[in-house]
């Protein structure tokens, strides 16, 4: 249901969407295919021919259908994928299609390459949302507003404070994100055991070329079974979550009935109720939290996934393959509803200053 045309444009971003698509997702295992033959034939490890072949498919040359069944039968989508390319290039050159590497390096390559792109959106919604606060610390400048602490009134702070904590967390989230990537967004090729044992002395040079030409880095040996640099992007975009969950709670409080200072939209139906009319409902703030809620929850799940067994372990890996899209699709309509939030929220300055008076003059 959370791919509904009814649901779905409420609990992530389009963009995001695209990236984790299964269309995207087929095109980036294609992609990591036809970037390691490319590097292997200049290497004279495989065929010119048989690189330029796999270069010329493009995704609507592969058979859906025949992938599934394939899928159900050997549990792996990379297997169906490199039959059919195998059939793209002549018999006596089928066997250096898929050459050396195994179903967990193409996998895990372009699941790098899908969490690069979904980064970069996630950093371009942060900003903007940074920017949309300091548009209200500038509007609100002289302004204050009653402090609450313990759920009781405390004393006036400036109003821009509010709006310059959150920026800030906001600011530390997206550096902790960035400096995750920088050390996780890294090429997985590895081999069947992760040494490289088939490309011989050629191995390192291969690893190296594969991925400066996808635009990755690249780790020491492998980290197949080593998934700490992973889990500590998901990680990061758990703790994001958790900002974005606090301020979309701390919104939504700040509009209920009892205190409503601040106000997310006027907009004539917006969050109305089936039953009571009267009713304009907080949607960004409830929906912003409700995804980050889910994102911070999945996110937490990647520290189990990350202890694997000897040089592979499938379950947990199989595991990854739902967390980390699901995080980032998340994490994507949190800041969606974030963002929307701050594009229509007003503030209510009657409401505050009532409040204000009530503090007593000896506090």
């Amino acid at each position: 249901m959370l791919y509904w045309p009814l649901y779905e444009m409420h609990l992530s971003d389009a963009k995001m969407r695209d990236v984790w698509s299964e269309s995207h997702t087929i095109a980036s295992w294609l992609r990591v295919e036809q970037t390691l033959a490319e590097q292997q034939a200049k290497l004279q490890l495989i065929s010119k021919s048989t690189a330029a072949a796999l270069a010329a498919v493009v995704l609507d040359d592969l058979d859906r259908d025949v992938l599934i069944n394939d899928m159900q039968l050997t549990g792996r989508p990379i297997v169906g994928l490199v039959k059919q390319l195998r059939e793209k290039v002549p018999l006596e050159s089928q066997h250096e299609v898929h050459y050396g590497t195994t179903t967990q390096d193409i996998m895990d390559s372009a699941t790098i390459l899908q969490m690069k792109e979904g980064i970069s959106l996630i950093i371009e919604r942060l900003e903007a949302i940074k920017t949309q606060l300091v548009g209200f610390e500038i509007q609100h400048d002289s302004d204050s507003v009653m402090a609450r602490t313990n759920g009781q009134y405390a004393m006036p702070i400036g109003l821009p404070q509010k709006f310059q904590v959150w920026r800030h967390e906001l600011d530390r989230r997206q550096v902790a994100i960035e400096t995750s990537a920088k050390r996780g967004l890294l090429l997985q090729l590895g081999g069947p055991v992760g040494d490289l044992h088939l490309m011989g002395q050629k191995g390192d040079a291969l690893k190296s070329n594969v991925a400066k030409s996808l635009g990755l880095e690249t780790a020491t040996l492998h980290w197949q079974n080593s998934r700490d640099a992973l889990a500590e992007i998901i990680s990061s975009m758990g703790l994001l979550c958790t900002s974005l969950l606090k301020i979309g709670h701390n919104i939504n409080l700040l509009s209920s009935s009892d205190i409503a200072e601040f106000n997310e939209s006027n907009r004539s139906g917006w969050g109305s109720s089936s039953v009571m009319h009267h009713k304009r409902n907080q949607r960004c703030s409830e929906f912003a939290e409700a995804t980050a809620r889910l994102g911070r929850q999945l996110a937490e799940g990647i520290n189990e996934t990350s202890i694997h067994q000897h040089e592979r372990s499938g379950g947990v890996w199989i595991s990854e393959w739902y967390i980390v899209p699901q995080v980032f699709l998340f994490c994507s309509g949190a800041l969606m509803w974030t963002e929307r939030i701050f594009a229509t929220m007003e503030v209510n300055q009657e409401k505050i200053q009532q409040h204000l008076s009530k503090l007593p003059n000896n506090s």
